[in-house]
């Protein structure tokens, strides 16, 4: 199952690090062509608890856990951090001075796997409808990916080989879903939208720059051959795809 991840807003936190969270607005369609079914977060009886992490860092240590609910036409998660910790502790005082001191800048996404899903058209738009999904974690995070998008500006405690196997992943998601949305177009007579192209062309610029990055210096020539072998691998699996191999 693939994890994606969505920003949430966070909305109070109390003196005893409990807190709450909105997630979605069920009946909204976000910034990534997705909506809800009632009951897409809370087909767990109780509700979906997961741990809370730092920038989804699996590897860390939680510093408290979340309880994933639906009521009415949202869904929330209730926050409970961990004030035995340290590090819970710590980010209950960050997170109350952010909340307290003019407009909140730290951020949150939740990472999900889809369980059950079905695509849709409305009014002209290709729609994900998520009739079910996973909760795995809630994290804080340095920037948000922005309502509905799955990539996040910013991974702690990774490797920076773990780092490009990500971005390969999300890029990999992107050109299957671009492929997706223009052939639904294509049957329908009409074309993607000028920002959506003007948004892969960014996309493709911004790829690009990583390799023309020249000269090299003799001590980072094997890190450049690497990046090449990897671009490559990466443009091989997209064309076989494509293709159907």
């Amino acid at each position: 199952m693939k994890t994606e991840t969505k920003s949430l807003t966070v909305e109070k936190m109390d003196e005893k690090g409990h807190g709450l969270a909105k997630i979605a607005t069920l009946s909204a369609v976000d910034h990534d062509g997705d909506t809800y079914l009632p009951g897409a977060f809370a087909w767990k009886q109780g509700g979906q608890w997961v741990p809370i992490l730092p920038a989804h860092d699996r590897k860390a240590m939680p510093f408290g856990k979340a309880r994933v609910y639906e009521d009415g036409d949202a869904a929330y998660a209730e926050l409970h951090l961990n004030l035995d910790t340290e590090a819970g502790r710590e980010w209950h005082s960050a997170l109350k001075f952010d909340l307290a001191k003019g407009a909140a800048v730290q951020e949150w996404s939740y990472g999900f796997g889809v369980l059950d899903q079905a695509r849709e058209t409305r009014n002209g738009e290709p729609l994900r409808v998520l009739k079910r999904l996973d909760v795995h974690e809630v994290s804080t995070v340095v920037r948000g990916a922005g309502v509905g998008t799955g990539t996040l500006a910013m991974k702690s405690r990774g490797s920076f080989s773990d780092q490009i196997d990500a971005v390969i992943a999300e890029i990999d998601d992107i050109v299957e879903r671009a492929g997706g949305v223009k052939a639904l177009r294509e049957a329908q007579g009409r074309d993607m939208s000028k920002a959506r192209l003007d948004q892969l062309a960014d996309l493709r610029r911004r790829f690009d720059e990583v390799f023309m990055l020249d000269p090299f210096p003799p001590a980072t020539e094997k890190a450049r051959e690497e990046a090449e072998r990897l671009a490559a691998d990466f443009l091989t699996l997209s064309a076989r795809r494509n293709v159907g191999l």
